[in-house]
């Protein structure tokens, strides 16, 4: 039981970052009229803290997820 839960949440744990670095955003774009954008990007740092913050977030929804299936097998 406990390898089950430890493997679903290092698994989604890694999944989560990887969809993490498709979705979220690593820059700002605004509009400034008459068909000018400013273009700001993210500090390195934060963007990483948000793909982490992500990817934990995933893990213990995998977490969850592995236990219900265990406390449904029994």
């Amino acid at each position: 039981m406990e390898i089950l839960l430890r493997k679903s949440a290092v698994y989604s744990f890694f999944m989560g970052i990887g969809i993490a670095i498709l979705l979220v955003n690593y820059k700002e774009v605004e509009n400034l009229g008459d068909g000018v954008r400013s273009i700001s990007y993210k500090p390195i740092a934060e963007y990483i803290i948000s793909v982490l913050r992500f990817g934990v977030i995933a893990s213990f929804l995998g977490l969850l997820c592995g236990l219900y299936i265990v406390r449904k097998n029994r």
